[in-house]
C-alpha cells in the first residue's frame, strides 16, 4: 500500500508541477546597470507590458515566463531603445551592450533565439542594402538607369532568400522559422511595366505571404504583411486604399477566422487614424459579421459598431445622465446648433492636455455646445484633475465612475480616448473628428454656418 501511496504521490507532484511551467529568462547588458527593463508581448504593432525587472550592478537581469504565450516579445530600455526575443517553452540567456543592443548580441541559451539572431545579424548589411535600393527606385524616374538598380534590387532579394533558406532548415517547424518566413522580400519581376506590376502583386503577395498560423498572431508578422503590401501597391488615396483592403480580405477570408478579425481590426485602427471614414464603414459593413470576435468587449466589434450604428449621418444615442456638479443633461434638448462630445479620461495623457484647452477656447465656436464625458472610475482623482488642469466650472462634464462598463460608453462604442462626436440638434452625427487638427477644421466649418 506504501509502494501505491508513493507512486500516486509522485504523479501528482509531476501533473502539478508540469501544470505550472516556468522558464527563465536571464541575461546581462553591458553598461546599463540598476536600471529597469520593461518586457512586453506582442499581438501584431502592440505592445502589452507584462512585467518591468530592474538590472544588478552588473547589468545583469532575470525573469521567468509562467505559462506565457508563445511568441514574439520586445525589451524595452528606459532610452525607449528595444530588442525582440521570441519565448517557445526553453530557457533564454543572453548577452548584449547597450550600444546597439541586436547587433552585439550573443545567445547563450535558446535555440529559437539563435536562429533569430542569426537571421538579425545577417540581414543588418543585405537588409540595408535593400532599403537603399527601393528608396533610390522610388525617386528615380523609370530608364535605363532604373532597370539597372530593379536588376540589383533583385539579386539582392534572391541573396536574402538564401541565407534565409539556410537558416530555416535549421528547425523548420520553429516559431523562428515561421516568423523569418514571414521576413523575405516580395519578389516582382522586372520585365514588367507599373500596370502589370500591380496585377502581379494583387493575384501573387497573399499566395506568396501564407496567412494560417495562429502562433504568428504573437509577433508583427502579420501587421508587417500588410503594411509592406500597401507600400507595394503605393495607394494614393482613400478609395484605393479600400480597394487594396478588400483584396486582403479576400485573399485571407477563408484562412482561421481570427486572423481575419485581427487583419480586419489592425486595418480599421489604421483608417481610423487617417480619417478614412468612408473606407471604414464600407468595410465594417462587409466584413464585420464575418470577423466578429464572440468577446462582446472586443475592440473589434465596438470599432464595427461605431463604423455602421454610429457613422456619420446615423442617429446618435440620446444621454440623459447628471453631471459631476448634480445638474440633469440631456443631449436631445441641447440649445445650441450643434454638440461636440467628447470621451475621455484623467489618465489619458492626450486627453490631459487636449480638453483644458479645449474647453478654454469654446467660447469663440458660439453655435456649438461642449459636453465631456469621463471614463474615470476614482471620483478623487477626476476632481483632482479638474483642479490642477483649472477646467472651467461650467463645463458640462459627465461621469458614472463605471469606466469602460458605463452605459454611456457602451451606447457610443468607446474603445479608446480621446473620441469625438459632433451631433446635431436632430442628434444626427454630422462628423467624427480623429485628431485636434480635424477638430479645429469642423468647428470652424459649423461656425461658418
Amino acid at each position: 500500500m506504501v509502494k501505491y501511496t508513493f507512486i500516486f504521490v509522485f504523479f501528482l507532484f509531476f501533473f502539478v508541477s508540469s501544470s505550472y511551467a516556468q522558464y527563465t529568462f536571464n541575461g546581462r547588458i553591458g553598461g546599463y546597470s540598476l536600471r529597469e527593463l520593461k518586457i512586453c508581448s506582442q499581438f501584431g504593432d502592440d505592445s502589452k507590458l507584462i512585467a518591468t525587472v530592474e538590472t544588478d550592478i552588473t547589468g545583469e537581469f532575470n525573469y521567468e515566463f509562467v505559462d506565457r504565450e508563445k511568441g514574439l516579445y520586445r525589451i524595452y530600455l528606459d532610452s525607449q531603445d528595444y530588442f525582440d526575443i521570441i519565448f517557445n517553452n526553453e530557457n533564454i540567456e543572453l548577452i548584449t551592450k547597450t550600444d546597439n543592443l541586436q547587433y552585439n548580441m550573443i545567445i547563450e541559451e535558446s535555440e529559437e533565439n539563435k536562429q533569430l539572431y542569426e537571421y538579425i545579424t545577417a540581414d543588418m548589411g543585405i537588409g540595408y542594402k535593400i532599403d537603399i535600393l527601393k528608396q533610390f527606385l522610388d525617386i528615380y524616374p523609370e530608364g535605363k538607369f532604373y532597370k539597372t538598380v530593379e536588376n540589383e534590387l533583385n539579386t539582392e532579394i534572391k541573396n536574402k532568400d538564401k541565407i534565409i533558406n539556410k537558416i530555416i532548415k535549421q528547425n523548420p517547424g520553429s516559431f523562428a522559422s515561421r516568423y523569418i518566413e514571414f521576413l523575405r522580400e516580395f519578389p516582382v519581376p522586372v520585365k514588367y511595366n507599373d500596370a502589370e506590376k500591380s496585377v502581379y502583386i494583387k493575384e501573387n503577395y497573399w499566395k506568396y505571404y501564407k496567412m494560417n498560423d495562429l502562433d504568428l498572431l504573437y509577433s508583427n508578422a502579420y501587421s508587417n504583411a500588410v503594411i509592406n503590401y500597401f507600400k507595394l501597391l503605393r495607394p494614393f488615396n482613400e478609395q484605393s486604399y479600400y480597394e487594396a483592403v478588400r483584396t486582403i480580405m479576400d485573399n485571407i477570408f477563408f484562412e482561421d477566422p481570427k486572423i481575419s478579425a485581427f487583419v480586419l481590426e489592425y486595418i480599421l485602427s489604421g483608417f481610423e487614424l487617417m480619417g478614412f471614414n468612408d473606407a471604414s464603414s464600407k468595410l465594417s459593413y462587409e466584413y464585420g459579421n464575418i470577423c466578429k470576435d464572440n468577446d462582446e468587449n472586443n475592440n473589434l466589434n465596438l470599432r464595427i459598431k461605431s463604423n455602421t450604428d454610429l457613422a456619420i449621418g446615423k442617429k446618435a444615442p440620446d444621454i440623459l445622465a447628471e453631471t459631476i456638479t448634480g445638474h440633469q443633461y440631456t443631449l436631445s434638448s441641447m440649445t445650441k446648433d450643434y454638440t461636440l462630445i467628447i470621451f475621455w479620461a484623467s489618465w489619458c495623457d492626450h486627453c490631459a492636455a487636449m480638453l483644458p484647452e479645449l474647453a478654454k477656447s469654446m467660447w469663440y465656436f458660439s453655435n456649438v455646445d461642449l459636453v465631456a464625458i469621463s471614463i474615470d472610475t476614482d471620483e478623487d482623482e477626476l476632481n483632482n484633475f479638474i483642479i490642477e488642469k483649472k477646467i472651467p466650472s461650467d463645463l458640462k462634464i459627465i461621469c458614472d465612475y463605471q469606466g469602460w462598463k458605463s452605459e454611456i460608453i457602451s451606447d457610443y462604442a468607446v474603445f479608446a480616448t480621446p473620441v469625438m462626436y459632433i451631433v446635431d440638434k436632430e442628434l444626427n452625427i454630422v462628423s467624427k473628428p480623429y485628431n485636434e487638427e480635424r477638430l479645429v477644421k469642423e468647428l470652424n466649418n459649423l461656425l461658418q454656418k
